[in-house]
């Protein structure tokens, strides 16, 4: 995978400045964008073409790029993954390092002084970025006092046209100067906001409005330098225009908006799907129709399944929390939402960070950890360099991005210098993609993602063998290069990246890259699923399900709140099909009088359970052929969702024994 990495110390001098728009008035002219759904007349635009095609040559500063299918390629036809960051323009966004934090007073100058610095800083800092995300903020083309409420109530033509060029106009062509792509991004829409999106209502319009301009403004018409990201986290959409076809309606809400942009320019163009950039299957059913497309995605801790320290608010239902879900989980919501997506276009992920939440500074609340094991960071790398298509940004705000050499070199552990935070591992794998290598040449160590003291399988499983490099703190994993052994294959054996468990025994893996070795102990056996099923941990085993509990690891023993209930929740589902009996042993700690039962669901918690109530320590075997709900209707074994105990409350319970047996 060729990494693009360009850095241009000058450009060529403008020898104008391009025109301004004004309306003359003291007060801004405010459009009304109130009724009809066809596209609105071209706007009054100064740098617009003379040429009546409608076309001109394409190209740019930067080296060309366009797509090509699945990947972003350069003139030549070499895949292209770019790397970046972001900045945002008003003053609260920016700290308040120019004017108040507030919406008045329009000190653009100033503003634009800023954040050219922190783009110099940047660049100086050594971190290897190409590209830029440059949001459109509500600040600067609403009338003063707005706030972002009622944007397209309050959105101008006239401060639009005004502020782009003396804002963002000077912004890009200075990105432009310093080697950075620009992608633009339309603002949040406000009082509408993205969670209901319908074809033709005010914040359509205004879109429509923002990009007819974008697209026919003589600096970034076919200019490859600059991209364009269609709009922000839309969530969810009116299909109402489209038989309540939700998938229909989204494909068709896009396609607008590329047709109204590629009769005017062919730029390249960044779709995002609905669920805050999540949901990517409705073009799947409904391809996008155009060329130079590809889809801008959102990714954070929680979402797809990926382990996140706490939910972010933002996952969508049907993308799992995945506390705890480690790689498999994580590889599964992504294969679930976008691996069929990935093959249609390329992908820009234009969010993403995690670090803890103790540092305050992400949005994404998670660790690093090992790819194959628990963790976001490198379980998202592995993940996006696994497809090959992806391009990424980091998060971080653009200021504390700019002080990474100066903060990193700390003698105390901060976020800049925290292996387990974004920063860190971000500012080094950037410099490896500039090498073109998505993995380093030499390690300090390597490691198996999910090593412990052992790794314990049941018979007839598969484990995934992810190998990570470390050197100076920093996690590579590895996509080629390591050689594994079974020191007895007929316990374990190992193809390709799979660890196939074939009979009961002990075995040792031995993994060998990058001139290291490292090993893994390996047991099979009938109860080990009771560890990789079952785990007795705190962030595994949930004594919250419903009502609060307690637990002591320890002693295995735990107590849930009144009529509570605690246990294993599975995001994606678990498979319980391929096992004859599941086994459930409570100890002699238990308080029956508590009336523990143990449950599994296939679905919501409150959508029905199969019951079995414990009365003794004595050992309780269910053949899983035979499970059925309380209610006597069927239980799908294939899609268990929650397994665990329910009691009374506050009376002890203790765990001695749960495993399956076939």
């Amino acid at each position: 995978m060729k990494r693009l990495f360009l850095t241009f110390v000058s450009c060529l001098a403008m020898a104008t400045c391009l025109s301004l728009v004004s309306c003359g008035k003291d007060e801004p002219t405010v459009i009304d964008l109130s009724g009809g759904t066809e596209t609105p007349d071209e706007p009054e635009n100064p740098d617009e073409p003379d040429d009546s095609s409608g076309q001109r040559e394409y190209g740019g500063t930067l080296p060309v790029l366009h797509t090509d299918g699945r990947w972003l390629c350069d003139e030549s036809g070499e895949h292209v993954n770019l790397h970046g960051f972001w900045q945002t323009y008003t003053p609260w966004f920016n700290g308040g390092a120019w004017g108040e934090n507030n919406w008045g007073g329009k000190d653009y100058e100033a503003c634009v002084a800023y954040n050219k610095r922190i783009i110099d800083d940047i660049v100086a800092s050594g971190i290897k970025v190409d590209f830029m995300r440059m949001h459109l903020d509500p600040y600067w083309f609403i009338s003063d006092g707005r706030g972002d409420a009622a944007v397209s109530k309050y959105f101008s033509t006239s401060l639009m046209k005004d502020y782009f060029e003396k804002v963002y106009l000077p912004i890009i062509k200075h990105c432009n100067s310093k080697g950075l792509y620009v992608v633009l991004r339309p603002y949040p829409c406000g009082e509408e906001k993205t969670d209901n999106l319908k074809y033709g209502d005010g914040f359509f319009k205004l879109l429509e409005e923002m990009w007819t301009y974008f697209s026919l403004h003589t600096y970034i018409r076919n200019n490859s330098d600059v991209m364009f990201e269609l709009m922000n986290e839309p969530v969810g959409i009116d299909a109402s225009q489209d038989g309540g076809d939700r998938a229909k309606a989204v494909s068709r809400y896009m396609q607008h908006f590329i047709d109204l942009i590629r009769n005017k320019c062919q730029n390249i163009i960044w779709v995002p799907g609905l669920t805050w950039q999540q949901e990517y299957n409705s073009f799947v059913s409904y391809p996008l129709k155009g060329s130079n497309l590809g889809f801008a995605v959102h990714c954070y801790p929680g979402w797809y399944g990926s382990d996140a320290e706490s939910s972010t608010g933002e996952n969508g239902g049907n993308m799992g929390q995945g506390v705890g879900g480690g790689y498999e989980a994580f590889q599964a919501g992504w294969n679930k939402s976008l691996s069929a997506a990935a093959e249609l276009h390329p992908i820009m992920i234009t969010e993403m960070d995690w670090a803890s939440a103790t540092y305050n500074k992400t949005w994404g609340k998670s660790f690093t950890g090992m790819a194959g094991g628990a963790g976001f960071g490198a379980n998202f790398k592995y993940i996006m360099d696994k497809c090959g298509n992806v391009s990424y940004m980091t998060f971080t705000a653009p200021n504390d991005l700019a002080l990474f050499p100066t903060e990193s070199a700390k003698s105390y552990t901060n976020y800049w210098n925290d292996p387990e935070a974004c920063p860190w591992q971000i500012y080094h794998w950037f410099e490896e993609y500039a090498q073109g290598r998505v993995q380093p040449e030499s390690a300090d160590y390597i490691q198996i993602g999910c090593q412990t003291a052992e790794l314990n399988m049941v018979k007839g499983k598969q484990f995934t063998l992810i190998v990570n490099a470390v050197r100076n703190k920093v996690v590579f994993p590895l996509q080629s290069g390591v050689e594994f052994s079974s020191s007895d294959p007929s316990v374990a054996r190992v193809d390709g990246d799979k660890l196939i468990a074939e009979a009961n025994g002990v075995t040792t893996i031995t993994a060998s890259a990058l001139g290291c070795t490292t090993t893994l102990k390996v047991v099979v056996s009938p109860k080990a699923v009771v560890e990789a099923t079952f785990p007795f941990e705190k962030g595994k085993f949930n004594t919250d399900i419903w009502e609060k509990g307690s637990m002591n690891v320890d002693d295995m023993t735990f107590t849930t709140g009144q009529y509570g209930f605690a246990g294993w929740q599975y995001s994606p589902a678990a498979d319980i099909s391929g096992h004859k009996y599941i086994v459930v042993k409570l100890g002699n700690k238990t308080d029956f009088t508590g009336q523990p039962s143990f449950r599994l669901f296939d679905n919501g918690y409150w959508d029905g359970a199969a019951e079995y109530s414990i009365t003794s320590s004595d050992e309780v075997k269910i053949e899983i052929s035979t499970i059925k709900r309380a209610d006597g209707s069927g239980f799908d074994t294939g899609h268990v969702t929650i397994i665990g105990f329910w009691t009374l409350g506050s009376k002890t319970v203790q765990l001695e024994d749960i495993h399956f047996e076939d």
